[in-house]
């Protein structure tokens, strides 16, 4: 079974669509800030959550209740504002703000991993550019955007995640 959660309008093929409010995608009405998920455990072989987790109430516990319901070796595909770009900071109803590293929390290896027994092995991260303005198109031919981004905000303004759930 596969999971669009926090679907909206975005009705995609082969995947059930959750929200908290009726939309023509929506298959399941949920809040996703109230746990349990109306899932059984390891019962979900994919996750797409796009631009989703930003506006959530408490990331530990639905990363949590993620790899509750996913299956060992499932996979979540996300999608969410970069901490160092103006779509993160703009919008007031976003509550999380997101790296290249956050997900490390969640893995096997990481130093500061106690918060959660959630474990997921991380297997792409990638920073992405919108092309929607002028000013997002001069910027993206900049060189050394890539090291940049440690110095300078917006360089980038989305990140994009696979995770895989260890069990």
């Amino acid at each position: 079974m596969k999971l669009n959660l926090g679907c909206g309008n975005k009705k995609i093929n082969g995947y059930i669509g959750v929200d908290f409010v009726k939309t023509k995608s929506t298959d399941i009405i949920h809040n996703l800030n109230y746990f349990p998920y109306p899932f059984e455990e390891s019962s979900i072989d994919e996750m797409l959550v796009d631009n989703v987790l930003e506006h959530l109430d408490d990331l530990i516990l639905t990363i949590e209740e993620f790899h509750r319901i996913l299956k060992p070796g499932g996979i979540i595909k996300i999608n969410v504002p970069y901490a160092k770009s103006d779509g993160a900071f703009k919008d007031p109803t976003h509550k999380h703000f997101f790296t290249e590293k956050t997900f490390q929390y969640f893995t096997e290896n990481y130093t500061y991993n106690y918060y959660s027994k959630a474990r997921f092995k991380v297997n792409k991260i990638k920073l992405i550019s919108w092309h929607n303005s002028n000013g997002q198109k001069i910027r993206n031919i900049i060189p050394l955007r890539s090291f940049l981004k440690f110095f300078l905000l917006n360089m980038y303004d989305e990140l994009y995640f696979e995770l895989e759930c260890v069990k």
